[in-house]
């Protein structure tokens, strides 16, 4: 059964008249209403096609659709079998709180579908929306707009290619590249970027998912999925997460990111890292290409353009100081005597005397500047300007203008090198330095206990039934109070002793002596930036490692601030540099001038070095601080202050093995490296040394007290401080061991009396007698080789003897013993 044909009817009007138009009745109506379905459309005037089901309506044109869509214009079209309303000029679709206003609009009666081509404007309460094209959907409040789509609210502008905007929950979603910028507020207004996402325009929160980018001021956050709420002023960043700050240079990295507006700090987890830029060598003082240039230094660069008017012309013409004569003739040739006046005569006769140059190159300098001659010039030039001549010299002026004689500066020379950082959480913060001043305190007395804070609550005790007997007490002498109870006591004389004066060279040495303790920690303090100045800091919380390509370095805390770059490692720190590794309770690295500067080490602090090819023997050196400093981003110099003890092996100078051990002890000590190798050692106040033969050294005498060696734990690429890259590692030994072990043949008898054969692959090495390999402190601490020295001090214990460890011993002057079963 078919559907029943919709009609569109007439019901009501002012005056009504019917005609023939082409074979076909046509109705004039004034003032009617014409109504289909649920749709009842009026106007001031129309003409009606019964046959066609169809209607042109002109003048206060209105379509009514229920009780909340009404839509206005001043020309209808409407078609009663398509349902389709052509409506032109001043077009007004009213749908609840929302408006739409354009010029041609498309709608269909059935579908309640709205479109428009060219241009269009949607106004849904405090937010307007424009767009080239648009399509409304009435049922669902859902609009679509495409190409210059640009959405305005009350503290945002989004500018963006395709947008669905929903005039309900007034939430906007983004299908294209778009940009969202802040409206509200004049400092650091906030800038979001995404390909894809949605805006809630009335709690002002983002949700984006593809190329997202948040960018507030000099700082930038972007992620694979980003989220921000612009009136908490917090963000949060999902997978390939970079946190950037230009102002402070840092570029934080990870696969979570959370960022708080007020507090100007940023949180990232889950495998980040920072990474701090550092120079190797910066020669742009030496550029010889900047030196080699004259111009430069001659004329400077012009503001403008790149247009230069007469004057310029005519001193970009003249020549330099050595064609002066020249120039002379060729001014007074070009220029008519009648303007020069004064000046032609004088540079007449200054022509050929070549004692007078500077005379003429001010006069020369004059006429540059003088209007009368640059407007007679650019006249004569004019009327010549099909002369080659003329046509040649102003293109040699011009190509010769300073502008266009630049150099680039030179970067190619400079090496640059980063430091890289790692740790389980990192938390950056800008602070103001006196807000970082009263952090840092806090921190310190963090670690300090207050015993005066807990105050014993007084326990009142009840008076006892029974006598009870006190000792008596004489009051004590308080006459001692009163020390000028008989007067004063008489002046002692006191000898002034006579003033030292100092020569020029015992003030010099002086002085050179306060500049070399003066060091650039000193210096820091002096030159420290005002309480107002922003500071960036950066802590690394738990299991924090770094990676520099000549130094690594792990803790379990690390703090990095801007003000001293410094960056501070807490909690069992080590440090590797080349062969040496640097440890102690707390250590300090500070960078000058995007270069490591200097080393503080405290508390415990201990050095432990080995030779190349020998994993036996450690040079020791320990102490209670110790601060070092680099030259090139290498070790150069230590300073060792309060109980300094090193452990030194000597080598024979023919066949290279080591033929003793010395043990120095003293209160100072300092030492010099070149090449990552000691250099010189210099022991100061009361030291003491002892020189033992290598054969009569004992294990435990081998190692200071504290001794540390771990070699595993020593990042070997920048790769290596992520700790998911430990946990893969880990990981792929694990499945390693789990597919040999399944692989792994049977040994022992197996069924019929055959034996199986043992894999000689998986057998234990044999080793060598004299030949121990170094161990890592850490691993199996009970049964290690290598214990914990005692003090050098109290009475040594003998060494544990374990079975099939022996203490290695020279091998020309020992033989190894043999065991006989």
């Amino acid at each position: 059964m078919s559907q029943k044909k919709s009609v569109v009817n007439l019901i009501r009007s002012t005056s009504s008249t019917g005609i023939k138009l082409n074979g076909k009745d046509m109705v004039k109506v004034y003032q009617g209403t014409f109504k289909q379905d649920f749709s009842t459309l009026t106007s001031d005037s129309a003409y009606f096609y019964p046959q066609d089901n169809a209607f042109d309506a002109f003048g206060h044109v209105n379509i009514n659709q229920g009780d909340t869509l009404n839509i206005y214009s001043d020309k209808l079209n409407y078609n009663g079998n398509t349902k389709i309303a052509l409506l032109t000029d001043n077009v007004r679709m009213v749908d609840k709180d929302a408006t739409l206003t354009t010029n041609h609009l498309t709608y269909n009666t059935s579908t309640r579908i709205g479109t428009y081509t060219d241009g269009g404007k949607l106004v849904n309460k405090d937010n307007t929306l424009l767009s080239k094209n648009g399509y409304y959907f009435a049922f669902t409040r859902d609009s679509y707009f495409r190409y210059d789509v640009t959405l305005t609210t009350p503290d945002a502008l989004i500018k963006t290619d395709t947008m669905r905007y929903n005039t309900g929950s007034k939430i906007a979603y983004f299908y294209g590249p778009t940009n969202i910028y802040s409206t509200k507020g004049q400092k650091d207004r906030d800038t979001l970027y995404t390909e894809n996402g949605n805006y809630n325009t009335v709690v002002e929160q983002a949700a984006f998912g593809k190329n997202n980018l948040y960018h507030s001021g000099t700082k930038s956050l972007k992620g694979d999925s980003l989220f921000y709420d612009k009136v908490k002023g917090y963000g949060r960043a999902v997978k390939h997460v970079t946190f950037a700050d230009k102002e402070q240079k840092t570029i934080i990295k990870g696969n979570l990111g959370t960022y708080f507006k007020a507090e100007e700090k940023a949180i990232v987890t889950e495998d980040p890292y920072i990474v701090i830029v550092t120079e190797q060598k910066d020669s742009t003082k030496h550029d010889t290409v900047t030196k080699a240039d004259s111009i430069l230094k001659k004329a400077p660069p012009t503001k403008g353009n790149g247009n230069m008017n007469m004057a310029q012309v005519i001193k970009n013409s003249i020549p330099s100081k050595t064609d002066t004569p020249a120039a002379i003739k060729q001014i007074v040739a070009v220029a008519p005597k009648d303007s020069i006046t004064k000046n032609a005569g004088k540079l007449q006769k200054l022509a050929n005397d070549p004692k007078n140059r500077a005379q003429a190159d001010e006069l020369i300098k004059g006429l540059a500047n003088d209007p009368k001659v640059t407007n007679m010039v650019s006249t004569a030039i004019k009327k010549q300007s099909n002369n080659p001549k003329v046509k040649n010299a102003l293109t040699a002026a011009k190509t010769n203008s300073p502008e266009k004689e630049t150099v680039a500066k030179d970067t190619s020379h400079i090496k640059r090198d980063s430091i890289y950082m790692s740790a389980d959480t990192i938390e950056t913060q800008i602070l103001t330095y006196k807000d970082l001043k009263i952090y840092q305190e806090k921190q310190r007395l963090a670690h300090i206990r207050d015993t005066a804070t807990r105050v014993k609550a007084k326990v009142a005790e009840k008076p006892s039934k029974f006598l009870v007997g006190k000792m008596a007490w004489i009051a004590p002498d308080t006459t001692f109070r009163h020390t000028l109870f008989f007067g004063k006591p008489k002046p002692v004389p006191v000898k002034k002793k006579p003033v030292r004066v100092l020569t020029k060279k015992q003030l010099a040495a002086d002085s050179l002596r306060r500049q070399k303790m003066d060091d650039s920690i000193a210096t820091a303090k002096k030159l420290e930036p005002s309480d107002t100045a922003r500071i960036r800091i950066v802590i690394a919380h738990h299991h924090a490692k770094l990676f520099k390509s000549d130094l690594q370095a792990k803790a379990d805390s690390m703090f990095y601030s801007y003000s001293d770059s410094t960056i501070r490692c807490f909690v069992n720190p080590i440090i590797w540099t080349e062969g040496s590794q640097l440890s102690g309770d707390t250590v300090f690295l500070q960078m000058k001038h995007k270069k490591l500067d200097n080393m503080a080490m405290f508390l415990s602090a201990l050095i432990v070095n080995i030779d190349k090819g020998d994993s036996v023997h450690f040079n020791q050196i320990a102490g209670k601080r110790m601060r070092g400093y680099f030259k090139d981003d290498k070790l150069n110099r230590m300073y060792i202050n309060g109980n300094a003890e090193s452990i030194y092996f000597s080598r024979d100078s023919v066949k290279k093995i080591v033929d003793g051990m010395e043990r120095s002890l003293s209160s100072r000590m300092t030492i010099d490296f070149k090449n990552s190798q000691v250099t010189n050692i210099g022991w100061y106040v009361k030291p003491e040394h002892k020189y033992t033969p290598i054969a009569k050294v004992k294990e435990d005498d081998k190692i200071l007290k504290g001794f540390l060696w771990k070699p595993k734990e020593r990042p070997i690429s920048k790769e290596s401080i992520i700790p998911s890259y430990n946990k893969k590692i880990k990981d792929n030994e694990k499945a390693a061991a789990d597919k040999l072990k399944k692989n792994k043949p049977v040994t022992g008898k197996l069924t019929g009396g055959k034996t199986a054969v043992k894999d000689s692959s998986n057998a234990i090495p044999l080793k060598l007698p004299g030949l121990k390999t170094a161990k890592d402190s850490t691993l199996n601490p009970v049964k290690d080789a290598i214990k914990t020295a005692k003090d050098s001090t109290g009475k040594a214990a003998p060494p544990v003897k374990l079975p099939g460890v022996k203490a290695a011993k020279d091998s020309t002057t020992v033989k190894p013993a043999i065991k006989k079963n």
